[in-house]
């Protein structure tokens, strides 16, 4: 049986969230044949959308009868044949230069259907450096007809000299409000009874991931109950708990979220967020990527606790955050710059 991710993977532009800034890009290539080029090359984190929408595009390049939005038909020969005219191949599993020397063989020949033939290869930055060196020559010789498309999640592993023979797009990890949307959406085509904050839960707990919140969203439809599945609020308790000043109600949540996720990360993850929020609220500062039935939560905690207060806590978390490894994110970084800000003027 396929999974969801399988069963409900984007085959319409307007379907892939959170990449606004690329589908925007390849649907006017699709739709013009204009600036097309021989190589692509999609970077991000796990679960963002690269395979998907690399598969979408070439879909699209294809199509014998396209929407007027670009979408394709998925009933034409081209559609029909789609996973025979892009070859999908895992880089880590054929990382060497003699895998790279046979797949460099296949842009010599058309596909008898369709106008182009192409290669996915995942997980590039898994090459070795002969195969690196063996990909760059294909890449620039390829036929008008052929086109290469190479995902990764390690951008910095790539080298340059392939970075700049490709067309070069970055993907967002996805935020909380995209992926509630999608799931809003499959819940609806599901008929899965589920509430709104169920699914924002389920969007929090994702880790910005889609594959991994769509994956959580078919466990829900297999168990129906979310706390089986994941625990959403003992953070809010916490903070709750330091609002209070209550030390055994800090301690219960905490050890509630040690139960639960086993990765610090995670739970330093979401105190920061929760914080942030708080902080946001007592600065004046727009909110965005918020669940909405949590707004009153955080609006009370904000009251109850002094903008001082939370100025050091948050501090205090990203001090943690250091000596534990963890990897500031570009807000939080941005944040605690505010915060210093705050306190000096």
């Amino acid at each position: 049986m396929k999974d969801f991710n399988n069963v409900f993977r984007p085959v319409k532009w307007n379907e892939v969230k959170g990449q606004e800034h690329i589908t925007k890009i390849l649907q006017s290539q699709v739709l013009s044949k204009k600036g097309l080029s021989n190589a692509y090359l999609f970077s991000g984190k796990s679960g963002v959308g690269k395979t998907t929408l690399a598969r979408l595009f070439f879909m699209s390049l294809n199509c014998q009868d396209l929407s007027k939005e670009g979408n394709p038909c998925l009933k034409c020969e081209s559609c029909k044949n789609f996973k025979f005219d892009l070859m999908e191949i895992n880089a880590s599993d054929n990382r060497g230069i003699d895998d790279i020397r046979t797949l460099s063989k296949e842009i010599h020949y058309k596909s008898s259907v369709s106008e182009f033939k192409g290669i996915l290869l995942d997980e590039v930055h898994m090459l070795s450096k002969p195969a690196w060196n063996c990909l760059l020559k294909p890449l620039e010789d390829s036929s008008k007809g052929f086109v290469w498309i190479l995902c990764t999640t390690e951008l910095n592993k790539v080298l340059k000299t392939i970075q700049t023979r490709c067309q070069n797009y970055r993907f967002n990890p996805i935020r909380w409000k995209d992926i509630f949307e999608r799931l809003k959406e499959l819940s609806k085509e599901l008929k899965l009874e589920i509430t709104e904050e169920t699914i924002w839960t389920i969007a929090r707990n994702s880790d910005t991931n889609l594959r991994q919140a769509i994956h959580l969203l078919e466990q829900y439809s297999n168990s129906g109950n979310i706390k089986e599945l994941i625990s959403d609020e003992v953070n809010i308790d916490f903070l709750d708990g330091i609002a209070k000043s209550d030390l055994t109600l800090i301690w219960k949540s905490f050890l509630g979220w040690q139960k639960n996720y086993p990765d610090i990360n995670t739970f330093i993850n979401f105190l920061k967020y929760d914080i942030m929020t708080c902080l946001k609220i007592k600065m004046n500062l727009p909110l965005t990527n918020i669940a909405p039935y949590r707004l009153k939560t955080y609006q009370k905690i904000a009251e109850d606790i002094k903008e001082e207060l939370l100025i050091k806590y948050f501090e205090e978390i990203i001090n943690i955050e250091e000596k534990i490894g963890g990897v500031y994110d570009y807000n939080s970084l941005f944040f605690s710059m505010l915060c210093k800000i705050k306190k000096d003027k």
